[in-house]
């Protein structure tokens, strides 16, 4: 893992709610789902960025914005592809 800011008030977070009185395998458990929300949190950012390139770059309809989303995740990571197709379920 990178050790940028956001990696840091994990540590602190966890220290901070877990403290030392809890095992090794509890804060390692807690710091990971802390990880998995920051994860989930800048893919939903980018989705966001995303939609509001599609509706800026004239997307009339909702067909077409989606069109323009497949076509801009089709170019992405592997993990904004499957936000891509769940936002699309939850609509369906």
């Amino acid at each position: 893992m990178s050790s940028g800011p956001t990696v840091k008030l994990i540590d602190e977070l966890v220290l901070a709610v877990a403290g030392t009185a809890h095992d090794a395998r509890a804060r390692h458990v807690l710091a990971q789902a802390l990880h998995g929300l920051v994860r989930l949190a800048r893919s939903e950012q980018l989705l966001d960025m995303q939609r509001d390139a599609a509706r800026a770059m004239g997307a009339g309809s909702r067909r077409e914005a989606r069109a323009l989303m497949r076509r801009l995740g089709a170019r992405s990571q592997g993990q904004l592809r499957l936000a891509l197709q769940d936002s699309e379920a939850d609509r369906a």
